[in-house]
């Protein structure tokens, strides 16, 4: 008879299930028959899909931004207090946190606090950003986990001036968007010049930075007098929302919303793009789209972000990079003039900028791919190793 063991997953939002799912995946695959193998988490959809008991919905924990995380301090605390009693009766031999920085740390910490952890292995994938603001934060890591796991390829270097050891095996997400990017044939319209605007993938990001890209969009399509076609990547539990936004700018006919995966021959085949601060800004480089990035969120997080935000490495393919190469317009200066000028500066240019992000996209898909293997099978065998 095999032997039985645990394994409890923890994922924050959106990227953390996707994350999770897949490594849920690879270690099914991976197992055969080796052990009578349990899952239970802390899930969104695609978790439970691949078998993940459901201790508690994401959407419990899924908090954004400073305020947000204050203004919900007590309900996280009752969850968190609720979670760790459950966890005690469970008993699983690894914990695997992804993502969720603020409580997935709380959370080792009070398993330590009760000995939990001295019978269960904690690791953590999605480390915090360092790089972009804050540095000593890397202390608070120190000691809490066994495996602090990376999927940025340099930001290892920051962690090691604190003394915390961290490991790099991948990026599970930008690893298979790099294979479709390589997959791909571009397709172009020589009839329609399309160019993209992303609102962001968060309820705040869209609420704030909205209505600045459609004032821009009106901006630009005065210029240019109506030429460009416009696509918005979105989530479907948002398109109401944005659909409504268009008609009150009167631009239906120029802003058609498209799912990224869905159009990702259309996308891919965009000329310039205007892009919220996040993931799809790497998503945008290694398509060698040439993209400004903007951010705007309430005033609470504005003043703080200038506080504690490193400006030059909060872009992540200008990090992975070393190099300045996306424009970032931060709060203030994220309006619809600043926007305008700087989209006529690329696509007046395009052969010149479309040059530099071919270039960057090269860059990119090498630091990524270190590992031939991928993320989700080095994760896994290292899993199988503990288990063992």
């Amino acid at each position: 008879m095999n032997k039985s063991k645990k394994i409890f997953i923890l994922a924050g939002e959106e990227s953390g299930d996707i994350i999770a799912s897949d490594l849920v995946k690879e270690i099914k695959n991976q197992n055969k028959g080796k052990f009578d193998l349990e899952f239970f988490g802390i899930t969104g959809p695609r978790m439970k899909s691949n078998g993940v008991s459901t201790i508690f919905d994401y959407t419990k924990i899924n908090y954004f931004g400073i305020s947000d995380i204050i203004l919900n301090f007590l309900t996280l605390k009752i969850v968190l207090n609720k979670l760790i009693k459950k966890i005690k009766k469970i008993k699983p031999d690894i914990l695997i946190t992804v993502d969720a920085k603020l409580f997935s740390l709380s959370l080792a910490k009070g398993l330590k606090k009760y000995n939990v952890s001295n019978e269960t292995k904690l690791i953590h994938i999605v480390l915090p950003t360092i790089w972009a603001h804050s540095p000593s934060r890397a202390h608070k890591w120190k000691n809490v986990f066994d495996y602090l796991v990376s999927i940025i390829p340099n930001e290892k270097d920051y962690f090691t001036n604190y003394n915390v050891e961290t490991v790099y095996f991948g990026n599970p997400i930008f690893e298979k968007f790099v294979k479709k990017v390589n997959n791909l044939k571009y397709r172009t319209n020589k009839n329609v010049t399309s160019c993209l605007i992303l609102p962001g993938s968060r309820k705040n990001e869209i609420k704030y930075n909205i209505d600045i890209l459609l004032k821009t969009v009106l901006k630009i399509n005065n210029h240019y007098n109506n030429k460009i076609k416009w696509l918005l990547p979105t989530l479907d539990h948002f398109q109401e929302v944005i659909k409504n936004k268009i008609k009150v700018y009167n631009l239906q006919h120029d802003v058609e919303i498209v799912d990224f995966d869905k159009s990702f021959h259309k996308i891919a085949a965009s000329k310039v793009a205007i892009c919220c601060s996040g993931t799809a800004t790497l998503q945008l480089s290694l398509l060698s789209i040439p993209t400004i990035v903007i951010y705007k969120t309430s005033f609470l997080n504005g003043f703080f972000g200038k506080f504690f935000i490193n400006i030059d490495n909060v872009i992540l393919p200008n990090f992975i990079s070393g190099k300045q190469i996306l424009p970032f317009l931060f709060q203030e200066k994220c309006n619809s003039n600043n926007l305008f000028k700087l989209f006529c500066k690329f696509f007046d240019n395009y052969k010149i900028h479309k040059y530099i992000f071919k270039k960057l996209s090269k860059d990119l898909k090498k630091e990524i791919i270190r590992n031939k293997n991928g993320f989700n099978y080095s994760m896994s065998k290292t899993i199988f190793n503990i288990l063992s």
